[in-house]
């Protein structure tokens, strides 16, 4: 009996024993890192053999005459087209240019006297094409290097139909990214262009550029969005799809992100305001436009205190742009005795005239220009002047000009021989 006991204790050890072995078998298996480091880091540890059949294989998708068609056009294109140009070009005058990348952002009068000079090869459409002629093979060699390291994975142990759509994924994103960035090019030489014929509309251009550089982007990372759903088949749905709580987080955060991109194109599209121009909002906010961004814009308060608000607290305000303004007023008040009350009106009329010779920039027809009693007061009589210039009321032109309309008024009042009825103190009353 005992030695029956025994056996079956052992019987029953030993059918534990493998449970638990499979139980930890199926953990291994299903964790994330554990065990697998080393069987991952194995696959790149390669064997004369691997290394022979990697050279086998890559041979059989190398052509040399390929690389070198490919290193001759990357390499040697462009300036063998300099040579053909400077032969079929000597001798000759003046060609038409092309627009630098760079002039969109210069708003100097070099830009229109570019085309008063002799363009050399660099500056032709013959460049430009050869460039992007040899772009396109310096990308396909890039390309071909990626087909080269898709065959070495797949050689060294990576399935092949993992990486079989890999390299007509990265040439899509290569090739469509570049297009991008030539669209962008070609968008920055006619607005250059435009500019050029229309330099006061600067600002105007510089948002249509932005504009257009944040559409082109957006087409192309749906453009990408779509090569990965076409060739791996994750949709851009699937891959937005974190759960609940995440999907909710993601529609608020773009309700957000929508509405200030929106309030952005909507103030730089209005006109009501551009870079460098001083603005009083309605909220308080006073000072410069350093910054106008999509999502949010950079203000220069009087005191240097640069204030970066989100363009959602500015959209729906009332704005003066005093950049815009193109004239300005000065208002002052004065005290004379009532001794002096008859010989005003005469003083004030010399006045008038101090100020015509010492201001060129009065306005006198439309806007008013006046010298007058304005109050009798208990201990003074009160006049007015009211004056408007020219000039933005902004600027060391206006407070010039300003101290020339008191010093003026002075020296009216001196010419006139009257005196400045003295402050009234009321507790000497």
């Amino acid at each position: 009996k005992t030695k029956c006991c025994l056996e079956n204790m052992g019987k029953y050890q030993a059918v534990k024993d493998s449970a638990l072995a499979g139980k930890v078998t199926s953990a291994v298996a299903s964790s994330a890192l554990a065990g697998k480091i080393t069987s991952i880091c194995q696959v790149f540890v390669l064997s004369r053999d691997d290394i022979h059949q990697i050279l086998t294989n890559v041979s059989e998708v190398i052509h040399a005459f390929d690389l070198v068609v490919l290193f001759t056009i990357g390499w040697m294109f462009v300036p063998a087209m300099g040579v053909v140009y400077a032969v079929l070009n000597e001798g000759k005058g003046k060609i038409k240019r092309v627009a630098s990348r760079t002039e969109l952002k210069k708003n100097t009068s070099a830009v229109d006297e570019q085309d008063e000079i002799d363009c050399s090869y660099e500056s032709s459409y013959i460049y430009q094409f050869a460039v992007h002629v040899s772009q396109m093979a310096k990308l396909a060699l890039l390309v071909y290097l990626c087909d080269i390291i898709v065959v070495a994975l797949a050689t060294i142990g990576y399935k092949a139909e993992e990486w079989g759509n890999v390299s007509n994924l990265f040439a899509k994103v290569l090739y469509t990214s570049w297009i991008a960035a030539r669209i962008q090019s070609f968008k920055t030489h006619f607005l250059s262009r435009f500019m050029r014929k229309c330099p006061e509309e600067c600002d105007k251009v510089l948002m249509v550029n932005r504009i257009l550089d944040l559409t082109v982007l957006a087409l192309l990372v749906v453009k990408i969005m779509g090569y990965f759903a076409m060739e791996t088949g994750v949709a851009l749905g699937s891959i937005a799809a974190f759960g609940t709580t995440s999907t909710l987080m993601i529609s608020f955060a773009s309700q957000e992100l929508a509405k200030g991109v929106a309030n952005g194109i909507e103030m730089a599209a209005s006109d009501r305001f551009f870079e460098g121009d001083n603005v009083h909002f309605g909220d308080g906010t006073q000072g410069y436009i350093v910054k106008l961004g999509f999502l949010r814009t950079k203000v220069r308060k009087y005191d240097g205190a640069v204030l970066d608000v989100p363009n959602t607290q500015l959209g729906g305000q009332r704005l003066i742009n005093v950049s815009k303004t193109k004239t300005c007023q000065v208002l002052t008040k004065i005290r004379f005795s009532y001794d002096d009350i008859q010989r005003i009106p005469d003083a004030l009329e010399i006045c008038k005239d101090e100020i015509k010779k010492a201001c060129p920039k009065l306005i006198i027809d439309g806007k008013p220009f006046r010298a007058m009693i304005s109050s009798f007061e208990t201990q003074f009589v009160e006049v007015t002047f009211n004056t408007n210039f020219s000039l933005p009321p902004t600027g060391e032109g206006f407070w010039a000009n300003r101290q020339e309309v008191f010093l003026a008024i002075d020296r009216g009042v001196k010419k006139a021989g009257l005196n400045y009825a003295r402050p009234f103190d009321p507790a000497q009353k």
